[in-house]
């Protein structure tokens, strides 16, 4: 697909003094992760918030092109101007050529990292260069703080222009010498300057604390290695789509990162409010906030491109709402700072993007009920399980809330996806969302032994999945309808097969992909849907509705028609690759907030599943060579970080380094359509290169550096998982750990010159050299170098950390010498309560894991004390019935499953 060429247009300046509403296409964005501004294609800033994406708007021409407010730098005489990402930056660059010159404006806003600028202060950079001929300049500054309803005063300095009459601290410093002042009056000051070939002019616009006495700099080399560095900073095998795609994908990706609130990890639906559904109507909505729903889809972007940092600082901005908020007071959105009260409130002194109002601030949807929103808690919670190994303990009784919540309200009418205000009714889709909460839920609790009242799930489940095939499919139409009672189509219903509410191939999917398709495409963008909503007036076509279609068409194989869609689809961006909410494909015009990062969202996902279905084919793996074979079966001891050269700077958290590296492949590498991590890939990755490059490195790590009986835990039981990891890629082991002959004991990392199986490390270094189970010698000898290493104090608590890569075993954490003591309790309480013992009260018999026949003497001398043992960790009835009955009770064991973690699968 051939990117779109950079937009050109011709203008005199003198013609926009009285400034003018331009296409929302006509804008590009330029951010720092706090704010935004838009930036049109001729020069002029007609959008910002300052300090933050959700704060009052300081220009807002977009909303008013009278009262608004603007920052334009433009030639005087008659121009054309061509406006382009520098690429793959958030930098806009802008050509003017006039018939005396050319010269590019750059305009950005610094990145704030350490190297860049403070938190302090928000700045835009405009800088201009001249780089032919002489060109005469007109710089209008006219700011309207407070979405306008503040005109300042404007007071000029040789170098400087002070915004004054409000609290805010604002302001404009510059580079110019020469320049002549045509007007300074009403809030408004227009310079004039001229620049020959090869000389600059540099503007910083600066708000906050450092906007009193700040330097003139133009740091843009920084800022495009900043921007260049985290679009290549990706893992994975897909983190880099090939062919005709990427440009699109890349654009998607940088535009979502400018939406990501840096504070929190938040990412906003968009960076503006009330930009209009419809030219002259009322659909106009604030989105500078995030929708939970947005959540697993946003996950699925990001992990399926491999950007595992953007999706784990989202999963923090979400655990910090949870445990803010807990169940009963969810909300369907939240400010970027996880607020949840968002009154919505009409502008009136504002009369709209061409004359649509009302202009809104906050929005009154943060009310309605929509029950969908469960199914997405838990999709996010599954998908993050999967790509990055564990759940969170402390979550889980919010998430288990969420489960109690969709089992309590799916039964009733809500006010659905799409917010509708003549609700409630009983939408499908939300019906659909309570079942897959309980999907995951039971998932989860299954994959981790959470407690959960899981039966009750499974039959809750499938009473939902019953009443929703009853009553919300249309057998004459062979398809799902909107609501219960309705015939009327809605384009969620595309989302049933991809939460594998059921499979693609079922005809009924297929019926509702084929409705949806002939009659809610209009002008080949699809309509949400056609029924009434409460609001007056129409919309355009939905883009992410077409994504959605796109995605569906090429699960379902019909990969033609996804690409020539995609294709369609695709004409809806604008000369920057940019996204809005909706399009009027009549009108080739962009509608609703701007960019819009659900649709970005949805071309990631649909480009991605494009892909994935032309690289689908048979996988049938050949049968292991006999060398292959043969390497498995004979127990010869394999080094895994041997290297050409042993890297310097190695530490006590080389291991947290390595297991963070390492847990973020997995996320990385992590097939969703086969619910495995693809290690065969993996092993074969650039990123999996790195990892065995720090791996070598602790050839050159000293142990001995380790003077804490809780840096030694935390250090070699991070290398004992590790290396188990490690283990299971090197050997592709498919099943169990048991297809390699004496997997713990032939696996090896050579540590300061010595060598650590994970045998070695279990039983020499951190059960204090006690033999293995297995056999009677200890393993390190009187005169063996490692015995220095081990833990001066025996802690039992280790088995409930050290990961044997079986299902049996305790879910990967990270663990870290600061914390030990605190992680090694939440491990044995974990384990013990969730997979660790079962109680047959009937029988009076408790069945342990068989870690404690093998271990029996690590835990005790006998039955009482083995039992005593498990009282510190058990939780409330269990407890209790053990400390009553523990000369009664008759102790057994649980098999032991040696088939692969699913953490590790």
């Amino acid at each position: 697909m051939d990117a779109k060429k950079p937009k050109i247009i011709s203008a005199r300046a003198e013609k926009f003094f009285s400034h003018m509403f331009r296409d929302i296409s006509d804008y590009g964005i330029i951010g720092n992760m706090r704010t935004a501004a838009l930036v049109s294609t001729d020069g002029s800033i007609d959008y910002c918030s300052m300090p933050f994406l959700d704060s009052p708007t300081i220009f807002a021409a977009l909303l008013d092109d009278e009262k608004g407010g603007y920052f334009s730098i433009r030639p005087k005489p008659l121009f054309c101007a061509r406006q382009e990402y520098l690429p793959d930056t958030n930098i806009l660059a802008c050509t003017f050529t006039t018939a005396g010159g050319e010269a590019m404006l750059f305009d950005f806003m610094p990145v704030e990292t350490e190297h860049l600028v403070t938190v302090e202060q928000h700045r835009i950079h405009r800088c201009l260069t001249v780089r032919s001929g002489r060109i005469e300049f007109l710089l209008t500054f006219s700011p309207r703080p407070d979405y306008a309803l503040i005109t300042p005063h404007l007071s000029l300095e040789p170098k400087a222009i002070t915004v004054s009459g409000n609290e805010h601290q604002l302001r404009l410093v510059h580079s110019l010498g020469d320049y002549r002042v045509l007007e300074n009056e009403g809030g408004t000051a227009t310079l004039s300057f001229t620049l020959e070939a090869e000389q600059n002019a540099r503007f910083n616009m600066v708000y906050g604390k450092s906007a009193e006495r700040p330097d003139v700099i133009c740091d843009l080399q920084k800022n495009i290695d900043y921007w260049k560095d985290w679009l290549h900073g990706c893992l994975g095998d897909k983190c880099r789509l090939p062919g005709e795609h990427r440009e699109t994908i890349n654009r998607s990706l940088l535009a979502l990162k400018l939406l990501t609130f840096s504070p929190t990890g938040a990412i906003a639906a968009a960076p503006t409010t009330s930009l209009p559904e419809s030219i002259g109507g009322e659909r106009n909505w604030d989105y500078r906030f995030t929708w939970l729903r947005d959540a697993s889809f946003t996950l699925k972007a990001f992990f399926s491109l491999g950007y595992i940092m953007e999706a784990d600082s989202f999963i923090r901005w979400l655990h910090a709402v949870y445990r803010r908020h807990g169940g009963e007071n969810l909300r369907i959105m939240y400010s970027l700072e996880g607020e949840s009260l968002l009154r919505e409130k009409e502008l009136e002194h504002l009369k709209g993007y061409r004359n649509s109002r009302p202009v809104r601030i906050g929005n009154l949807a943060h009310t309605q009920n929509q029950w969908d929103i469960y199914g997405e808690i838990m999709d996010t919670a599954l998908r993050l399980s999967d790509y990055a190994g564990k759940i969170d303990e402390e979550l889980w009784p919010f998430f288990r809330d969420v489960c109690a919540l969709a089992m309590k309200n799916w039964k009733k009418p809500d006010d659905g996806i799409w917010e509708v205000r003549n609700g409630p009714y009983h939408f499908v889709y939300s019906k659909v969302m309570c079942w897959v909460a309980l999907d995951r839920g039971i998932a989860i609790a299954k994959r981790y032994g959470f407690e959960a009242p899981v039966q009750r799930w499974i039959e809750e489940r499938s009473a939902i999945r019953e009443d929703i095939l009853a009553k919300g499919y249309d057998p004459k139409k062979n398809t799902f309808v909107q609501r219960y009672g309705s015939r009327d189509l809605d384009a969620s219903l595309l989302l049933l097969p991809l939460v594998d509410f059921l499979p693609f191939e079922d005809e009924r999917i297929q019926g509702t992909i084929d409705a949806c398709r002939k009659e809610l495409m209009h002008g080949n963008f699809l309509r949400r849907y056609l029924n009434k909503d409460g609001l007056e007036g129409e919309e355009g076509g939905f883009i992410l509705c077409n994504f959605w279609l796109v995605e569906c068409l090429a699960c379902s194989g019909r990969l033609r028609e996804a690409e020539e869609l995609l294709l369609e689809t695709m004409r809806s961006t604008n000369h920057l690759g940019l996204f809005s909410e909706e399009f009027d494909a009549q009108r080739n015009m962009m509608l609703g907030n701007f960019p819009q990062a659900f649709s970005h969202i949805g071309c990631i996902n649909a480009v991605t599943a494009i892909q994935n279905e032309r690289q689908r084919r048979p996988v049938e793996k050949p049968d292991p060579s006999l060398v292959e074979r043969l390497r498995k079966l004979i127990p010869l001891q394999t080094t895994l970080n041997e290297g050409t050269t042993a890297a310097s700077g190695t530490d006590r958290n080389t291991g947290a380094r390595l297991k963070s590296l390492l847990g973020a492949l997995q996320g990385a590498f992590f097939d969703t359509s086969a619910g495995r991590v693809d290690y065969e890939t993996m092993k074969h990755s650039r990123s999996f290169a790195e990892y065995l490059e720090i791996a070598s490195s602790l050839r050159t790590f000293d142990p001995a550096s380790l003077e804490s009986d809780d840096a030694r835990k935390a250090f070699w039981i991070n290398i004992y998982n590790i290396l188990i990891i490690h283990g299971v890629i090197e050997f592709d082991i498919r099943s169990s750990v048991l297809e390699i002959v004496n997997f713990f004991g032939r696996i090896v990392y050579e540590i300061g010159g010595l060598p650590y199986s994970p045998d070695d490390i279990e039983h020499g270094i951190l059960r204090g050299n006690r033999p293995h189970p297995a056999f009677l010698l200890k393993p390190f000898g009187a005169f063996d170098k490692r015995r220095r290493f081990m833990v001066e104090t025996f802690d039992p608590r280790i088995h409930f950390a050290l990961v044997c890569a079986s299902s049996s075993c305790p879910p990967i954490e990270f663990y870290d010498e600061r914390h030990i003591d605190r992680q090694l309790d939440i491990a044995a309480r974990s384990f013990i309560n969730r997979r660790g013992l079962e109680i047959d009260r009937e029988r009076q018999t408790v069945r342990l894991s068989e870690i404690f026949k093998w271990y029996e003497r690590d835990f005790g001398r006998d039955k009482t004390e083995v039992v005593g043992y498990l009282l510190r960790y058990l939780d409330g009835d269990t407890a209790g019935y053990l400390r009553e009955n523990t000369h009664k009770l008759i102790i057994d064991y649980l098999p032991y499953n040696w088939n692969l973690n699913s953490t590790l699968e």
